[in-house]
């Protein structure tokens, strides 16, 4: 796709109160492109919300091929001694949690209705890991683990708060060592801010604070840019092979079937259809004023990336754009 043809592709899209970028990799090359308000064009950051899922997934798969942590590890080996989380039948493991699994709600017990009334504006912020810890021994799994595909934030936020505790430093600093510095990303972390980091804007226009995450930071603390975004979803379109390339394929096997849809580790699998005739990985994202959507094809080497500052829709978006790639 040619650097005019995303432009016009943005022309039709309505950047409404905040900015919006977009960015594509057709095989060969990289094209960015964006409108609206922005502090620094597509170079602009965003939280990108959930698609921080992905990133804590390929995490797990890097750690496991380097023997830190097995898929198979119950969770609770990897908390202290004195944290013993509920059962119900078998243990959570590492993998239950990464490809929503485990059995958990998508709040842990006590923070979902501080996350829906006084910490409205920031909902994670003040989860640290003591919290966080204390929560995990009060929330039950409401099904077996392994039943079922239930969406978890908390389940994928212990998840980056046990590896982050097994390898003995934060979960920001784990992002960079791990991934950011194989792949020279130098505007992925959960710590970035100042003025090129885009004001995030309600559905009506509104500005809208930050979030900040603790504890949880692996289920949506991220905060990026298109061109990282893209360099990270060429990994897991195995280009250009490097350390990395088998734990992302790692993460694309499917582990669970539910509405339609196939659950690898952190991805949601796609089956091609009439916008997208092949098979896409494929995450969306949000937080208060951002949302997120990145979709990938291994077999096209295709990806896309669509950020946004202001609360709108863009799977469908990106995936029209990825169509049109392929």
């Amino acid at each position: 796709m040619e650097r005019e043809r995303l432009q016009a592709v943005l022309t039709r899209i309505r950047p409404g109160s905040g900015g919006i970028v977009v960015g594509v990799w057709d095989g060969v090359d990289t094209f960015t492109g964006h409108a609206g308000r922005l502090p620094d064009g597509a170079s602009s950051l965003f939280e990108i919300g959930s698609i921080t899922k992905v990133f804590t997934a390929t995490l797990l798969a890097d750690m496991a091929r380097s023997g830190l942590v097995a898929l198979d590890d119950p969770v609770a080996a990897h908390l202290p001694p004195d944290v013993r989380m509920p059962r119900r039948g078998r243990a959570i493991t590492l993998e239950d949690l990464a490809s929503h699994r485990s059995g958990l709600p998508r709040l842990p017990h006590g923070l979902l209705l501080q996350a829906l009334t006084r910490d409205r504006g920031d909902p994670y912020a003040r989860v640290d890991a003591a919290r966080l810890e204390a929560a995990a021994m009060r929330t039950p799994p409401r099904r077996e683990p392994g039943r079922r595909v239930a969406y978890s934030n908390y389940g994928v936020g212990l998840l980056g708060h046990v590896l982050a505790r097994r390898a003995g430093m934060g979960y920001d600093e784990l992002v960079r060592e791990r991934i950011g510095a194989p792949l020279g990303l130098r505007d992925t972390s959960t710590a970035i801010d100042g003025g090129r980091l885009a004001r995030g804007h309600s559905r009506l226009g509104r500005p809208k604070p930050h979030w900040h995450f603790d504890a949880l930071a692996g289920a949506g603390a991220l905060r990026s840019t298109a061109a990282d975004l893209l360099a990270f979803l060429r990994l897991h379109a195995g280009e250009p092979a490097g350390p990395l390339t088998d734990a992302a394929r790692e993460t694309q096997i499917a582990r669970a079937h539910t509405s339609g849809l196939e659950f690898g580790l952190g991805w949601m699998l796609l089956p091609g259809s009439r916008k997208v005739p092949y098979d896409v990985l494929f995450h969306d994202g949000g937080t208060g004023g951002f949302r997120s959507a990145a979709a990938v094809s291994p077999e096209r080497r295709v990806a896309v990336v669509v950020l946004s500052s202001q609360v709108r829709g863009l799977t469908q978006i990106g995936l029209r754009l990825l169509g049109a790639l392929g």
